[in-house]
Parts: C-alpha cells; structure tokens; sequence
C-alpha cells in the first residue's frame, strides 16, 4: 500500500490538525499484547463485584450505554435527558460535523445542516422522548433560526478541519458500536461521532476516535467520555484507537490523548463499577433488567 499524500489544507489551522492531531505520515503504535483481554477481564471483575453485593447479575441481557454511565459516574446522579434548543444544537452541529468531513466539505454549510436535520426528523417522531419529536413540534422560525446559526458555527469548523482523502482513510460517521462482557449479559454501547481508520492491519493501532461536545466544557466527564468510547471501540474491534479526541466544536478547541493501556483499564475499571451500580438500581426500582439504556445514543454531540 502506498503511502498517503498528504492532505491539501487551506489555512494555519487545518496544518496543524493533520500534523498534531490526525499525526499524518508518523508510525502507528504497536498494539499492547493482551490488551483486550485484560479489559474484557476487568470489567467483568468490576461488574461482578458489584452486581454479587447487590443480589445478582441481571435476569435478561442489559444494553447500556457509556454517555449515560459516565455521565451517572461523574455527576454521582442518573438524570434522563430532557431535550431543548441547546440539546438540539449540539446534537445537529455533531452530526454536521461528521458528516461535513465525510463529505469532503463538498456543498454549502447550510445545505449539511438541513440534511442532517431531516435526517433527525424522521428518525423517532413518535417517540416523545426523542429530538426528532422536539425538532418537529417547534415553530418553524425556531427551527430556521437554530439552522441559520449551527450552519455559521460549521462554516467556521471548516477553516480548522481539513478535506481528508477517502482512497487511503476510512471515514465511518457516528458508528454503533457494542461489546459484550458479564458472559454476554452486558451490552455496551457507545456512539463516537467520527471514526477515521486505515485499511491497513498489521497489528498497529490507526484508528482515531472523535466525540464532540458543545456547550461549557466539563473536562471530567469529556475526558471520561472520549475514553469509554475508546474502550468499547477497542474491546468491539479488537484493536484500541492510536488516539481519541474531544472536539468542542463552539470554539475549535480539541483534547487529543495518546493510546495509552493503562488509562483504558482504568477507564473499564470504572465503567464496570457503574454498569453494577446502573443494574442494582434498576432492581431496587423493581425494573425487568431487560431495558435498553443506549437509547441516548441518539445525543452524543449534545450540550448535555
């Protein structure tokens, strides 16, 4: 396979995301022997422990997904969310986001925004609960007004982000992806907003994992976030991400961390714990254990 050129950029600041985030043309980091197993093991172990102190593992398999348990984790609180405009804006401009890039910025900003938007219109809109039912039930200048605005927003993404070459990068926007663990009674789930590989495998990790966020940042739980992403991608793929990033999108700003073993069993350490302390609550609310907690899926990119 020849190796890629490198990406034609137009300003100061798409050079310096394929030199100090995308790592363009840098070897790829060999990866860690055992590393999956390893975490398949201690989020078992942490599940356990915790399920075993609440009365037991789950009756029917349990699908959870990771936004909702960092978000329980940090915040010590498991609070659904309650869709409004700023909900919407940050779940529309993450979705512009990725599919901006997986377009190659080709067509207005504008034109993006409204596709993404009827995309979400009619995805749930039977489901109150949804953002599609959100989106549909407001006025239509709200709705012009939130579009107008989340295009300008990604005119200005587009200065940092750079075209990327689809011959020699796979470009794979708001994946779903799951892994298993518990002995299959678990599901995690998690929902990067952009995922950029290479076709190549050889035993290096090359994948780059984006989640975006809006909003205040809550560096915390965007840390936190970015890193259960990368250990449900590695654990669902086999291989870990080089790296994984959060996009805060409002202001260009991006935290970029290194593949890093350690730092991903922490991260399933704690995953673990939460998914027990998730599952016991469902039991002592006289729940069925047969839910599907990844519903949220649906607002990665959210202000929330």
């Amino acid at each position: 396979m020849s190796a890629p050129a490198r990406p034609p950029t137009t300003t100061a600041a798409q050079a310096r995301v394929i030199d100090e985030v995308l790592a363009w043309g840098r070897p790829r980091p060999p990866v860690p022997v055992g590393l999956v197993a390893a975490l398949e093991q201690r989020l078992d172990a942490a599940i356990a422990a915790g399920t075993d102190q609440a009365g037991g593992s789950p009756v029917a398999r349990r699908v959870l997904g990771v936004r909702a348990l960092v978000a329980a984790g940090t915040s010590g609180r498991q609070e659904p969310l309650v869709h409004d405009r700023a909900t919407l804006r940050g779940i529309l401009l993450g979705r512009s986001f990725a599919r901006d890039v997986e377009g190659g910025h080709v067509g207005s900003p504008e034109r993006v925004v409204a596709a993404v938007a009827d995309e979400l219109a009619a995805e749930r809109p039977a489901d109150p609960a949804s953002a599609s039912a959100w989106w549909n039930a407001a006025a239509s200048t709200v709705r012009a007004a939130l579009l107008a605005e989340i295009g300008e927003v990604l005119a200005d993404v587009r200065s940092l982000w750079p075209r990327l070459p689809g011959d020699h990068l796979d470009v794979v926007v708001r994946p779903q992806v799951r892994a298993a663990v518990d002995g299959g009674r678990v599901l995690l789930a998690a929902r990067p907003d952009l995922v950029l590989d290479s076709p190549r495998r050889d035993g290096r990790a090359r994948a780059l994992v984006i989640v975006t966020r809006t909003g205040m940042p809550r560096p915390l739980q965007d840390r936190a976030l970015a890193r259960a992403t990368a250990l449900v991608h590695t654990l669902a793929t086999g291989r870990p991400p080089f790296r994984w990033v959060v996009l805060h999108l409002t202001d260009g700003r991006l935290e970029v961390e290194e593949l890093d073993a350690q730092v991903l069993v922490d991260s399933a350490e704690r995953i673990g714990a939460q998914a027990a302390r998730t599952l016991a609550g469902t039991r002592s609310r006289g729940g069925s254990g047969n839910g599907d907690d990844a519903r949220g899926d649906e607002h990665d990119g959210a202000q929330a």
